[in-house]
């Protein structure tokens, strides 16, 4: 059966426009969630799933929003 009407949701080629936000967003929970268990594995875990999310090269911005966040939390 066909649908009546469908949703139209253009495909976004370009660079996301709030990638950087996003990023420094990703940034904290890793930051956070290794504070609470401090796991190597996990943080590469997390740094690899924004690899797929974010694009290539997310994984190195994302460390140094991450030390960033610990230098201003602990200065």
């Amino acid at each position: 059966m066909k649908r009546a009407w469908k949703l139209h949701r253009p495909k976004h080629s370009g660079p996301l426009p709030e990638r950087e936000l996003l990023e420094w967003a990703q940034a904290k929970d890793i930051l956070s969630a290794w504070e609470l268990s401090p796991s190597k594995a996990t943080v590469e875990r997390w740094l690899a799933y924004s690899e797929k999310l974010y694009g290539p090269g997310s994984a190195e911005r994302i460390r140094e929003h991450m030390k960033a966040i610990y230098r201003d939390r602990h200065a």
